[in-house]
């Protein structure tokens, strides 16, 4: 496993780590509703980050067919993230705070966890 998978299993394993108490709490003070909402945005933000990380791995391909797959596929990302955040809301199953915060928590604790790992990879590589 390349240290750039690496990081990315060690940070999910983190974000869902401190999701589960999160959502925990979330159920005790809210409801099952709210506690599923987050942890539904939570496992969004966690595909997505697998997917980041997909696509990085794509960009930094040798043949440009796989570069360009790359490209193609940052933007489907952000497609399905839209489908799977819009239509849950649209139709209303889950609280969209909730999604939403969870979502965004998930991005929140990818940059400041992920990128600190990142830049010292980064930094160990040139070295």
């Amino acid at each position: 496993m390349s240290s750039h998978w690496r990081l990315v299993a060690r940070n999910t394993a983190w974000i869902i780590a401190l999701a589960i108490p999160v959502g925990a709490a979330i159920f005790y003070i809210y409801s099952e509703a709210h506690a599923g909402g987050f942890l539904y945005g939570v496992g969004t933000g966690v595909l997505s980050l697998v997917s980041m990380a997909l696509t990085v791995s794509l960009l930094t391909g040798r043949s440009r067919v796989v570069r360009v797959i790359g490209a193609v596929s940052f933007v489907v990302r952000y497609g399905f993230v839209m489908l799977i955040l819009g239509v849950p809301a649209y139709l209303g199953l889950w609280p969209v705070v909730g999604m939403l915060g969870g979502f965004a928590g998930v991005y929140l604790l990818e940059n400041v966890i992920l990128l600190p790992g990142m830049m010292r990879a980064v930094g160990e590589a040139r070295v």
